[in-house]
């Protein structure tokens, strides 16, 4: 840790505490807001002598991660980056290694759209069982946040795998609750111990060090026996999946005698770990969504009467409607904007020192990007409050706009790997829900929360909804 007292021209500083600094900050985006209203886009924080540049509003933003990318890159050296991630995946991993296994993810997942099974259909094979689900509750008032990360995570088993479990497979369920468990310790216990490691040690597991690595490793073990089986049949490999593309890489480059450094065997354990990990913001972005049009049930009149005009009530949508569903595809990208669920991304740092608008942002200082500020900005948005999907839609009722809300999925090098897959089960899931299915608050009682929790991603309030098939 270190102070940098030599920088004189540093962001306005927010005081903190003596010696631990700003340890009192908030995940929270009222906090943020704040501190961006009394000090501009750019502020310094110190927690434990680190200097953290905090970073708001969308040009200070795409200067800092987009224009200074390749300086702005690098993640921390910390713990969970070492202790869990191992400096390896498109989390922990810097420089060549992070380069690599980014690209090698890219490769893997075009290769897995192009082929026979591709992304869409893997979708949309999920979607069907997540009808089939909703249809047994019968109507009755459920959360709904479960069998969402159901769905979810067996679209990232078949993305992994190469095949999609039943909701009521044993495994299917093993991998929910501890990916589950793991997002929960990750963001509830263990933020600090990022700046002061040595806590892990006190007595008692009270950051949950040890029950997270328990975590971890049964996730390996679920990845390993999966690998084991895929080493068996790689030569006769019938399906397109991750690990069937890693181990082919791993071949590949032993065979050229290139550098195996990211493509180990463990790597490969963890890169099934990120995975599942780095996913989990599609299933708050689902929940989110349900919620939104709880809320606002003229939106679903809206978008049904989109849907039954352009492709009936008995088809079933699929990516290629795409373009004949703007108003639909607009209401997904204002629940990307107003539920704002990664608002502030994970810390970056920089490789070397830079100047933005007339400011030192020194060598070896954290980065801190508050992509919420983006989405909930004025200026971009007039009353961002207001749940407002016809802000993406021009005179012509064409979508519009929507690049604005690309910060949901992060900025520059490190941006979401997956946005894509991401966006396209946010369409599928939602229009046909709508499509089938009325979305109800239970009757007599109030409305769900729309204010949000804050535990590194910003989530929903666990709520209930009434699912009601259409005749």
């Amino acid at each position: 840790m270190f102070w940098n007292r030599g920088s004189r021209n540093l962001p306005p500083r927010e005081p903190g505490l003596p010696f631990v600094g700003n340890v009192d900050i908030k995940a929270e985006p009222s906090y943020f807001i704040e501190l961006q209203k009394k000090h501009g886009d750019l502020f310094t924080l110190t927690i434990f002598g680190q200097t953290i540049i905090v970073v708001c509003g969308h040009d200070k933003i795409k200067e800092v991660m987009i224009k200074n990318g390749e300086i702005t890159s690098g993640h921390p050296v910390f713990f969970g980056y070492t202790e869990y991630f191992e400096l390896s995946g498109v989390i922990g991993a810097s420089g060549s290694i992070w380069r690599n296994q980014r690209k090698f993810w890219h490769d893997a997942l075009q290769a897995i759209d192009s082929g026979c099974n591709n992304l869409e259909s893997r979708v949309l094979g999920e979607v069907a069982d997540f009808l089939h689900e909703v249809e047994k509750m019968e109507g009755k008032p459920f959360d709904v946040s479960r069998l969402i990360k159901t769905s979810h995570y067996n679209i990232i088993s078949s993305l992994l795998f190469g095949e999609r479990f039943a909701h009521s497979d044993a495994n299917l369920t093993r991998i929910v609750d501890l990916v589950d468990e793991d997002m929960t310790i990750t963001f509830s216990k263990q933020l600090i111990l990022g700046f002061v490691e040595w806590l892990k040690y006190l007595p008692g597991d009270r950051f949950k060090v040890r029950r997270r690595r328990f975590l971890v490793d049964e996730i390996f073990k679920i990845v390993q026996k999966s690998v084991d089986e895929h080493k068996e049949t790689l030569e006769n490999a019938k399906s397109e999946d991750f690990i069937y593309s890693f181990l082919n890489e791993q071949k590949s480059r032993k065979l050229n005698n290139e550098d195996l450094k990211g493509f180990g065997d463990r790597d490969l354990l963890i890169m099934g770990y990120v995975l599942y990990f780095t996913s989990a913001t599609a299933v708050h972005e689902l929940y989110w969504y349900i919620l939104f049009l709880i809320h606002n049930p003229d939106v679903v009149v809206s978008m049904r009467r989109e849907i039954q005009e352009n492709v009936g009530s008995k088809k079933s949508v699929t990516m290629a409607d795409q373009a004949k569903l703007p108003y639909c595809r607009a209401v997904m990208y204002e629940v990307l904007r107003a539920s704002a669920t990664v608002f502030v991304t994970p810390t970056h740092t920089l490789s070397e020192e830079i100047e933005v608008k007339g400011f030192t942002l020194p060598k070896d200082a954290w980065l801190m990007p508050v992509l919420g500020t983006i989405n909930l900005d004025p200026v971009i948005f007039p009353e961002p409050e207001k749940f407002k999907p016809e802000r993406f839609l021009n005179e012509n009722g064409e979508l519009a706009g929507y690049e604005k809300v690309y910060a949901s999925f992060s900025l520059g090098p490190r941006d979401c790997l997956a946005k894509n897959l991401g966006k396209m089960e946010m369409f599928l899931f939602l229009t046909t829900l709508v499509q089938n299915y009325d979305i109800e608050n239970e009757a007599g009682k109030p409305l769900p929360s729309l204010d949000g929790m804050s535990s590194g991603f910003r989530t929903a309030i666990p709520y209930e909804v009434c699912l009601k098939k259409r005749k």
